[in-house]
């Protein structure tokens, strides 16, 4: 018996070794450099603009601040937790909040999806930093607006006492045909509490784990590891 148990104790300490490195990594054990398979996609529509960042680095900006409403997807390697941070703004004029050359109060709605399962709901945080008209008066608009953080997209900004998004409807939002030909099924739109008068609202969320529960490689580091044969200086 006591053989067998010796016999069998490489193999339990070689399979603890292993756990954890992924079985693509390189014999040194090293960590490999990521793949394109290793990514996810990300697929964002708003209405009408938005800026996208992941733990603190810029990912994504909307490229069409109006007409026509687009959808923008792009690949990212996730490392979790995963802090993602928006800003979105409805078309509105900065003085008065109305749009359409000023002849109309204009609506908002932002919606986002990930490959590993991420969407926006009402778990979001959310807050406004420009609304208006006031008091939806439209004879003599006037908008407020709250001075935006700098560092509203970092993982250690301080969102404790923002509220949480509230969740509207596709019939509420009435996304354009681009929204229809991506997969946004479980995902909800999202704005603050009103959906008409907020024109500039920032989001935040966590993803403190895997939403498919599936095993990723983390490159979150991979920048700070020293490969085994550094390239060669170039001689002038």
């Amino acid at each position: 018996m006591k053989k067998m148990i010796w016999s069998l104790l490489p193999l339990t300490l070689f399979a603890a070794w292993s756990f954890g490195q992924d079985r693509n990594s390189p014999p040194s054990g090293k960590p490999r450099k990521p793949q394109i398979s290793d990514t996810i996609k990300a697929s964002i529509y708003a209405d009408n603009w938005f800026i996208l960042y992941i733990n603190g680095e810029l990912v994504a900006v909307d490229s069409i601040k109006f007409i026509p409403h687009n959808v923008v997807s792009v690949d990212i390697l996730p490392s979790y937790p995963m802090t993602i941070a928006v800003m979105a703004r409805d078309n509105a004029d900065p003085k008065t909040g109305m749009e359409y050359a000023n002849t109309n109060i204009g609506d908002a709605g932002f919606v986002l999806k990930f490959g590993d399962g991420t969407v926006t709901n009402a778990k979001w945080k959310a807050k406004k930093y420009s609304w208006g008209p006031i008091n939806r008066d439209t004879r003599n608009p006037r908008v407020e607006n709250l001075p935006i953080p700098e560092d509203w997209y970092a993982v250690d900004f301080d969102d404790s006492d923002w509220g949480h998004a509230k969740e509207y409807t596709e019939a509420q939002v009435e996304p354009k045909q681009p929204f229809f030909e991506h997969d946004f099924k479980g995902a909800k739109f999202i704005w603050t509490d009103d959906i008409e008068l907020d024109n500039t609202v920032i989001f935040r969320h966590v993803v403190k784990s895997l939403p498919d529960g599936k095993t990723r490689p983390d490159f979150s580091n991979l920048n700070n590891e020293i490969p085994d044969s550094p390239p060669k200086k170039s001689k002038r």
